[in-house]
């Protein structure tokens, strides 16, 4: 079986070629890449059994290439590694991934999973089909513009409660922080950290009036530290006080 290891990290394809020499087993990397445009790129060039993607810490640049892989191929997908697991399974599964396994993986599990893979569903290369859509080039990088803001979107939805960056992001998917930010507002009309700040605001208020958490716990629940910052933000963005636009809900119910 040919495999294509896409090793974000480079910390894989330095262990994964002398196990399988020394396993014996039938597998071999016929090619192997850091990125997501060239593992699309070795797709659409050759023939392989099964993708091995090794995401660590760049679980968004992962599924990002999970998802273009289902558009041109049913080829078999082992997805491996990954900080947010329960996100990463959730999304595996939409996109049809063979196998997953968190990290701290064993190089025996994932020699198992190949193995089952193998008599699963034979030695032919999967077959290809026309993409559905051509991603456009952005920064070098080979992507759809209207679905990496939606992963943009989606992850910041996601966690709201953390210190998020543009940056922080654009590293994850491998991008350029100004390009992206400029490719956000262009698709959104709006800002990043306009955006940011009001997905923000939007589940403060709604946790406002929907818990009977304190205004220090909200504000840890949509990012912000500095109690103080977010009542400043929140009167801007809202003209009340969290309190005063708490009451003001409760006495119009």
């Amino acid at each position: 079986m040919h495999i294509l290891l896409v090793d974000y990290s480079h910390h894989l394809a330095r262990i994964l070629g002398p196990l399988l020499e020394e396993s014996k087993a039938p597998f071999t990397i016929k090619h192997h890449v850091s990125n997501s445009s060239e593992a699309l790129a070795a797709l659409s060039e050759q023939e392989f059994n099964v993708v091995v993607v090794h995401t660590e810490q760049y679980d968004a640049a992962g599924l990002w290439l999970c998802h273009h892989i289902r558009q041109i191929s049913d080829i078999p997908i082992v997805l491996l590694g990954g900080r947010d697991q329960f996100r990463l399974v959730r999304k595996a599964l939409t996109y049809q991934v063979n196998d997953y396994l968190p990290a701290p993986f064993k190089p025996a599990a994932l020699l198992h999973s190949l193995h089952r893979l193998q008599s699963r569903l034979g030695p032919a290369p999967a077959k290809k089909r026309p993409a559905l859509k051509p991603p456009i080039q952005l920064n070098g990088k080979a992507m759809d513009s209207t679905h990496v803001i939606r992963v943009v979107k989606a992850y910041v939805r996601e966690h709201l409660h953390e210190e998020l960056t543009l940056k922080r992001i654009a590293d994850m998917l491998h991008f350029n922080c100004a390009y992206l930010g400029q490719k956000f507002k262009t698709e959104e009309k709006i800002s990043f950290n306009d955006y940011m700040l009001h997905e923000r605001m939007k589940k403060a208020k709604h946790l406002l009036l929907s818990t009977n958490l304190r205004i220090y716990e909200i504000a840890l629940e949509v990012g912000y530290r500095d109690i103080d910052w977010f009542y400043k933000k929140f009167k801007v963005y809202a003209g009340s006080s969290p309190n005063a636009y708490r009451r003001q809900k409760a006495n119009t119910a």
